[in-house]
């Protein structure tokens, strides 16, 4: 089972995602950051190491301190045997067209998910 990480700012949505995945997966590790340059320095101090486990991301796009862009643009840089552990989901309310043009154009985003997060997307993306 993968550890999963939530990055998104609004503390709702982590909530019902974080319980999801704990209802669903009881023995899986899950993680909420409400701020994603914490989430991105703990990613770089707990998954650089060997035997890390793999790790499923649902990445909000609007945040005030780094977008959801800004967060796999600093992704980008991390070491190719660290973003091989790493699927990433973004996980939006946006309805903007050109957001999950841009979700499906970026090699680091498995698939864009509208929010929120459904027991039916847990179990598809496993």
């Amino acid at each position: 089972m993968p550890d999963f990480i939530i990055i998104d700012d609004d503390p709702i949505n982590n909530l019902i995602c974080s319980r999801i995945i704990e209802i669903n997966y009881p023995n899986s590790s899950v993680t909420s950051y409400l701020n994603p340059v914490t989430a991105l320095v703990e990613i770089e101090q707990k998954y650089t190491k060997p035997g890390a486990n793999d790790v499923v991301v649902f990445l909000d796009i609007n945040m005030p301190e780094l977008s959801g862009w800004e967060v796999l643009e600093i992704f980008e840089g991390y070491p190719a045997e660290v973003q091989k552990l790493f699927k990433i989901f973004i996980l939006s309310s946006s309805v903007d067209a050109l957001d999950k043009l841009k979700a499906g154009k970026n090699p680091h985003v498995n698939d864009y998910i509208p929010k929120p997060l459904s027991k039916a997307i847990l179990d598809k993306i496993l």
